[in-house]
């Protein structure tokens, strides 16, 4: 045989697939079923998305404000223990909004921690 002529051997044909609506019972057995814990979680999913992102963009905005009620509050509770210890009622109510936006603070993150997972 000449080196130039090279004789190449394909495998055999392959058979012929099966026809579908002969084995459509079996293939309906074998598909995966679409559950609602599924399409719940495909809706979560296109839901969340959108929300995150409306509250992240939103969230120095609403720290600023949580920070500025926060720390000047703080301050003035601490102050007010010493200044006033007669007017307890006043100085709580200070202690106690410094920890309300502190709170809010804390919450907002955590929201935002929960949307991105």
């Amino acid at each position: 045989m000449n080196k130039n002529n090279v004789v190449v051997n394909f495998p055999k044909p392959k058979r012929p697939l099966p026809s579908l609506h002969l084995n459509a019972d079996k293939i309906k057995a074998v598909m995966p079923k679409v559950s609602a814990l599924k399409v719940f979680a495909w809706m979560w999913f296109i839901v969340r998305w959108p929300v995150f992102l409306v509250l992240y963009w939103l969230r120095m905005p609403v720290l600023m404000v949580c920070n500025l009620l926060s720390v000047p509050t703080m301050i003035a509770f601490l102050f007010g223990l010493y200044a006033f210890p007669e007017h307890r009622a006043m100085v709580y109510a200070v202690g106690g909004v410094s920890f309300a936006a502190f709170a809010v603070h804390w919450a907002y993150d955590s929201l935002l921690i929960w949307l991105s997972l």
